[in-house]
């Protein structure tokens, strides 16, 4: 690179893009993104030079890149020429026509634009950013530099002073001689075993005869490769483009050599540590390599220092590079097939990368080994890593790498600067359409397996290694033996629990519970906040509510209208919180716990968990979704201070206590002032603390991926915070008042009679009593309104309280002038229970009607996960937890004794309500 380094500038660009792919990821604005929508897709023209030419629209930046990549590499030099292609570089910096080096660099700057190039193994890049008023301008300078440059003598010589001192500088870094000395044994006897900046010997003998012949030969502009970017329309790029259709038509280059051909494939060899003596000074010919070092070398406790091996394969055959970037990802991840049997015990880190190449791309393998580590051995178990590997990623691993690496590649194309570093290599090297370079399509998960187990199978006779450390063989030989990796048995996290699900506490105190459905198409997500009422502030009663309504209103990440965008995009429902208008849509209208579900298609799992997870972190609103919660916290209100809500309160004050949490309005008192903003977010608090405290949170989900990967995103979306427990009530004990209660002068058009009864029902009776209740509710539906006609809405339920004890409860609608009857026929049921055993054939019946009802809850996603949430909440005394086959074994008698105990009438409370 001629006015940075380029392993600084790479190192740089790395650090600034994990940052901007990690707020991209989780939602956070970046600059110019709203912009982003007016891009097009990148269009390519071919030019009467032979050149090809990729432009893509780029909106929002202000700048235009211009990027020219030349197939001038270390590879195309002769082995005494080393260094021919990064020497030719600084020349072209150097002047071109009637402007010297001090012109160049001030026409750039008077046209605020920034210039640059680096050199690689098979291709030099030169580039120039430039506000869009200049960029045809600086494209105008670039193509002069590069087609008429002046190389005069003087300048040649200057810069191989500059040269000489740039590699003494290098070899002064023991990081960078080992990675010379490395890469040399890896490549011997290949146009690759020199490294890009050449040795010091070579670079001295150089002379300028030699490289004006190399630069007439691989600067011809038909092998050129352009690239324009940036902040104009395509009518725009084009005339910049317009710069370089006067360019002369020559021969295109010869092809590269295939690798394949190269020596040393299916062999491995070694070489010593060099002394850290610093000195500057050539290498010994034959020791170089190209590539920048990929971080320091281990030490021990005791300054023992481990090796690095490094693993090359070229994949035979014709390949769809995307395909391959994503199994090179997967290889390389944290928690990927390799590094997670290889770290830290055998290495301390593991790298993984996809090199563009002419005319095959190669797959490198890093692997920084422990001190005391054998070569020999820490190679067979990798090669038999990736023999065991060629089952390829599931499909959940290549969703969730293709959204990262999506995401990086929208940012790279949106930070034009490094766009030139990043697109550089794949743009010289593209062997199809030049669009697949810089914006490639999206592959589906199983060509993505295809791939790895195709890539994998052929490895052996398609790598090559090298070894730099204590041990392995001095000369080439063949790779060894692999070793397959040992079945390790990991102690499971998870529990069983109910339903065929995996439970697990995170450290946090958030409860986990996972239906594996892999292979599943949607997935259902339920998140339960327990103990919602008890932990309301009294100056803000019913503000949970609210808070749900809330929920869909916006986050930190996106307003309303994008995070309604984002879940249409992701084909994603949520539900937070019931909706009064709509009737029986009072499910979760209870003031045990709150919930938010959300359901979509397993494509989009992953994003589903994100977005629940931004909703309820980092909360946001405008005044328009604040007025609109409000209205349906409103109608909330109100729907709850009549008929069979308003009963519910008054038979739970009855029981337990009219300060008791469970018995107040969800919604908070109909004539209660609505909560504020501050109160909202006061009550919300910032996670994990607040409402939605993790110790507090049981999380169900439907899954389609394999558990651990399930386990993996929820830790990382979900695991923050100090280390607890789960937490739930305390409850204050109950205090029941006794005797009805009667709520309005009887003047509605429909009353609420509702009997009810406080529990504690050992184990051994909840079968029962569950049929018995059924019997209950069977006959109210037959006699009150099949035979009689006095009813519309009625039967009777169970319900389980915090703590394990059960309300059973039998409700009714009817007009006042029913009361009475209804009451005289309820007693009759009630009565009738406990004196007669019910047939036979109605035990059949009601088992199979609870069949049937298991079967339609479980119908959806949302609804299983949903069930599994409320039976872990509930825990063992939980009605979800008894069993088909518990209510199947159970027998008259038993049916009626749990009628005698638990139904009879005159033991319940009874509210009137209007």
């Amino acid at each position: 690179m001629k006015n940075a380094s380029l392993t600084a500038r790479l190192s740089s660009a790395s650090c600034l893009l994990l940052s901007l792919v990690v707020l991209l990821v989780m939602g956070f604005p970046v600059v110019g993104q709203a912009a982003e929508s007016l891009s097009i897709a990148p269009v390519e023209r071919d030019l009467p030079s032979g050149a090809r030419a990729l432009l893509w629209p780029r909106a929002g930046s202000g700048t235009v890149l211009i990027t020219i990549a030349v197939p001038a590499g270390s590879q195309d030099e002769p082995p005494d020429m080393a260094g021919l292609s990064h020497y030719l570089e600084h020349l072209l910096f150097d002047g071109f026509d009637d402007l010297d080096e001090r012109g160049v660099t001030e026409a750039f700057e008077q046209r605020s634009a920034y210039v640059n190039g680096f050199t690689r193994e098979q291709n030099t890049v030169f580039f120039a950013l430039a506000p869009v008023e200049e960029a045809v301008a600086s494209a105008q300078l670039l193509v002069g530099m590069l087609n008429r440059s002046n190389i005069v003598p003087a300048t040649f010589q200057k810069e191989r002073k500059v040269i000489l001192e740039e590699l003494a500088k290098d070899h002064t870094s023991p990081e960078s001689l080992k990675e010379e000395r490395l890469r040399g044994a890896l490549w011997r006897g290949t146009p690759l075993e020199h490294p890009v900046g050449g040795f010091g010997e070579t670079v001295a003998a150089t002379n300028r005869e030699t490289v004006v012949r190399y630069w007439e030969d691989r600067y011809r502009p038909s092998s050129w490769r352009v690239l324009i970017t940036g902040d104009l329309p395509l009518e725009g790029l084009e005339s910049v483009l317009q710069v370089f259709e006067h360019l002369p038509k020559s021969d295109v280059l010869p092809e590269r050599d295939d690798p394949l051909s190269w020596q040393g494939w299916g062999e491995w060899m070694a070489v010593p540590m060099p002394e850290e003596k610093g000195a500057p000074g050539a290498m010994p010919s034959g020791m170089g390599g190209g590539m920048p070092a990929m971080g320091g070398m281990g030490r021990g406790a005791d300054g023992a220092e481990g090796g690095t091996l490094v693993l090359v394969v070229a994949p035979g055959g014709d390949w769809n590079r995307t395909e391959l970037d994503l199994v090179a990802r997967w290889l390389g991840e944290a928690g990927g097939p390799l590094s997670s049997a290889l770290t830290p015990q055998l290495a301390e880190s593991v790298s993984v990368a996809l090199i563009p190449h002419d005319p095959r791309d190669l797959l490198e393998i890093r692997l920084q080994a422990q001190p005391g580590i054998d070569a020999q051995d820490l190679l067979a178990r990798l090669l038999g890593l990736l023999e065991a590997a060629k089952v390829g990623p599931a499909d959940g691993d290549v969703l969730r790498i293709s959204r990262a690496w999506q995401a990086e590649r929208a940012l790279t194309g949106q930070r034009l600067h490094y766009a030139a570093v990043f697109y550089g290599d794949a743009l010289a090297t593209a062997r199809g359409p030049l669009r697949e370079a810089v914006d490639p399509a999206e592959v589906a998960p199983e060509s993505v397996r295809v791939a790895a187990a195709r890539l994998l199978d052929e490895c052996g006779a398609c790598s090559r290694a090298a070894w730099i450390g204590e041990g392995g063989p001095v000369e080439r030989t063949s790779l060894p033996q692999s070793i397959a990796p040992q079945e390790i048995q990991v102690e499971s996290v998870f529990e069983e629990g109910p339903f065929a699900s995996v439970v697990m506490v995170l450290a946090n105190g958030l409860t986990l519970g996972i239906l594996p459905e892999n292979g599943g198409r949607v997935f259902g997500i339920h998140l339960l906040v327990a103990d919602r009422s008890l932990r309301e502030p009294e100056e803000s009663p019913g503000i949970v509510d609210l808070i749900h309504r809330l929920l869909p209103a916006g986050t930190g990440m996106s307003g309303s209208r994008e995070l309604d965008r984002r879940l249409t995009r992701a084909g994603i429902e949520v539900k937070a919180a019931d909706a009064s208008m709509i009737p029986f849509d009072d499910r979760y209208h209870i003031p045990d716990f709150s919930y938010v579900r959300l359901e979509g298609p397993a494509a989009s799992f992953e994003e589903g968990l994100v977005l629940l997870a931004e909703m309820i972190m980092e909360p946001a609103w405008d005044e328009a979704g604040m007025e609109s919660a409000l209205s349906a916290h409103r109608a909330s209100r109100k729907a709850g201070d009549r008929g069979g809500a308003l009963a519910s309160q008054r038979l739970y004050g009855a029981l337990l206590g009219t300060e008791n949490p469970l018995a107040r309005p969800v919604s908070g008192p109909v004539d209660a002032q609505l909560p504020k903003a501050d109160q909202v977010k006061a009550a919300w608090g910032r996670w994990p603390a607040g409402y939605f405290a993790p110790e507090r949170i049981i999380l169900t989900v439907a899954s389609p991926l394999p558990v651990e990967q399930t386990l993996e995103i929820v830790e990382d979306l979900f695991g923050g915070g100090l280390d607890s427990s789960p937490q739930r009530g305390p409850y204050p004990q109950p205090k029941p008042s006794g005797g009805a209660v009667a709520v309005g002068d009887g003047s509605a058009p429909q009353m609420t009679l509702l009997w009810g009864r406080r529990l504690t029902v050992p184990d051994e009776d909840r079968a029962a009593l569950l049929v018995a209740v059924n019997a209950m509710s069977d006959r109210m539906v037959a006699l009150i309104r099949e035979e009689e006609g006095l009813a519309y809405r009625l039967g009777a339920g169970l319900r389980v309280l915090p703590g394990g004890d059960w309300v059973v409860a039998a409700r009714v609608g009817t007009r006042p002038e029913n009361l009475d009857r209804v009451t005289e026929l309820m007693h009759g049921i009630s009565t009738d229970l406990a004196a007669e055993a019910v047939e036979q054939e109605m035990l059949t019946r009601f088992a199979a009607r609870d069949r049937r009802s298991r079967m339609l809850r479980s119908l959806s996603a949302a609804s299983r996960a949903y069930r599994l949430g409320r039976a872990l909440y509930e825990g063992p005394a939980s009605t979800l937890r008894v069993e088909t086959a518990d209510l199947i074994a159970v027998t008259q008698e038993q049916v009626q004794l749990a009628a005698q105990r638990y139904l009879g009438l005159k033991d319940m409370l009874l509210v009137i309500s209007q």
